[in-house]
């Protein structure tokens, strides 16, 4: 499971600012990026795949990540 969280530091302790449904007790590994920082880093990597795709249709691109994210998403439930 991977997902973005948006949190807030209060009283030494990160606070999610919406309820996560989480089972008790398992352990995350957390990544923290201030939302400013996340948002440069995205922006960059948004420019360079326009770059990188200026000459392929959006509908080609759309249906490898479709295609692609299908892949992931069957290899992951085999794992489990």
């Amino acid at each position: 499971m991977e997902r973005v969280v948006h949190v807030v530091f209060e009283g030494g302790v990160l606070k999610p600012l919406a309820p996560l449904r989480l089972k008790e007790n398992p352990h995350f590994l957390v990544a923290l990026y201030s939302e400013a920082q996340w948002g440069e880093e995205f922006e960059q990597l948004r420019r360079h795949m326009r770059l990188r795709t200026k000459g392929i249709p959006q509908s080609e691109i759309e249906t490898e990540v479709t295609r692609a994210r299908a892949e992931v998403k069957a290899k992951r439930r085999a794992a489990h």
